[in-house]
């Protein structure tokens, strides 16, 4: 008898042993996707699972490219652009819930993300290779053309309209976050549990974390010295966007002039380098991080505070030059791991 029960609790042991779990590899895919060089990374066990998640995350980057293209004609945005001045433009719910939240974010930096400034970046040449001071008379048809509040909103309807000739809404100060998010939505509904999304690398999410580390470590771009990193991000279930000035400035009288504009008054950035915004979804980061950079250190800690501590902001502050100032909000020194 007791030869049978030490047979009956080796067996026991044998059929509650876990089964030999195959480790999670890394896979990486990458497209030119908006202008720029877009990667996911994923980790997973199955090969073929990975393989499939990639290429689904990096269409759906794609298609929301598709919708929201400004060089596009034929994009659905191009067409709103091209329409709503003269009669309310009939949305689709994606492309009408972009234009809500857009408008979400304008009404609670109060003002200082706006993505209808395009008619002064195009003014001041920005979206050539040759930017120029345009003439007073440009700047001030640009800043007629300019100006969320003149963009009417119908929820009943899905409605929009432009209140005057020649307003649009340029996508570039938001549309990398919104792929990015649609990326990784795409990812969670394939049973994804660990993935880095990038967009140009200037907007990245991070689902959970690689399965050596309790987060993924994303370098801070240095924008005096990019081959020396200010330090890192630590990213888990979150995303991070970054703004700056050193690849589109104009310099004026010594003075350089940043393609990013502070919508209130329609002139370019003076004095910011950088920032850099964390935040739960992408969209969030991206739009954010306009106005972290637009808005001043005290009304920028105000803004970030009421959003809440899930919310980061970093700036570099000052011309771009050796006697620059990094500042945080107070609560985020977990999140920004600075060295320089």
């Amino acid at each position: 008898m007791k030869m049978w029960l030490g047979w009956l609790t080796a067996a026991a042991l044998l059929a509650a042993a876990p089964a030999a779990v195959t480790p999670a590899e890394l896979y990486k895919d990458a497209r030119r996707i908006m202008g720029t060089f877009c990667e996911v990374q994923v980790y997973h066990a199955d090969a073929d699972v990975a393989h499939r998640a990639l290429a689904g995350a990096l269409d759906e980057m794609a298609r929301v490219d598709r919708l929201l293209s400004n060089y596009d004609p034929a994009s659905e945005l191009s067409r709103m652009n091209q329409h709503a001045a003269t009669a309310p433009f009939h949305a689709s719910p994606e492309l009408f819930d972009f234009v809500e939240r857009s408008r979400g974010y304008y009404t609670s930096t109060n003002g200082a993300f706006d993505p209808t400034v395009g008619p002064l970046v195009r003014a001041w040449g920005f979206f050539t290779a040759a930017p120029a001071v345009p003439t007073d008379a440009a700047i001030a048809d640009a800043r007629r053309r300019s100006g969320f509040e003149t963009v009417v909103l119908d929820a009943a309807t899905r409605t929009v309209r432009y209140m005057v000739e020649g307003v649009e809404v340029d996508p570039g100060g938001i549309g990398k976050g919104v792929a990015v998010d649609r990326a990784v939505a795409v990812l969670r509904a394939a049973g994804i549990q660990a993935a880095l999304v990038s967009a140009g690398g200037s907007t990245l999410y991070a689902i959970g974390h690689p399965p050596d580390r309790d987060a993924w470590r994303v370098a801070l771009r240095d924008p005096i010295h990019p081959d020396q990193p200010l330090g890192t991000a630590a990213l888990r279930d979150n995303a991070i966007s970054t703004s700056g000035v050193t690849e589109k400035f104009v310099m004026v009288d010594a003075r350089r002039l940043s393609h990013l504009f502070d919508p209130r008054t329609g002139a370019p950035m003076e004095g910011m380098c950088q920032a850099s915004v964390v935040a739960p979804d992408a969209t969030a980061s991206d739009a954010l991080t306009k106005a972290a950079f637009v808005l001043s250190r005290e009304d920028a800690r105000r803004n970030f505070e009421r959003r809440g501590p899930a919310f980061h902001a970093l700036r570099v502050e000052g011309d771009c030059a050796a006697a620059r100032t990094l500042w945080t909000t107070s609560w985020s020194a977990a999140v920004f791991a600075l060295t320089r």
